[in-house]
């Protein structure tokens, strides 16, 4: 992904809401170059993988996508997961997984 930075946030439940039984994802996507392209941001568990919606971005934009609280025994009981991104001309891109909890 050489036109780009691709980025995932992982929080237990405990430091956002305060509730231990969830965690909180948010996959984003800063384009520093190339033409505009159509993507999804996605979110990869031991459990469960999801994307968003299509995402318009361009050169010097960021798009993003937050998938809310999800249950950790049923999806990530593991404490990790991974972010992750498909585009009109490739993908899917992977993020280093988080650990977290």
């Amino acid at each position: 992904m050489s036109n780009g930075t691709l980025y995932y946030e992982a929080l237990d439940g405990s430091e956002v809401t305060g509730n231990s039984t969830l965690f909180y994802g948010a996959t984003k996507y800063k384009k520093t170059g190339g033409s505009k392209v159509t993507v999804q941001l996605g979110q990869e568990t031991v459990e469960g993988s999801w994307y968003s919606g299509n995402k318009s971005v361009s050169a010097g934009q960021t798009v993003s996508h937050s998938f809310g609280g999800q249950s950790k025994a049923k999806y990530a009981y593991n404490c990790k997961a991974t972010g992750k991104m498909k585009a009109s001309n490739g993908g899917p891109w992977y993020t280093p997984t988080v650990h977290f909890c």
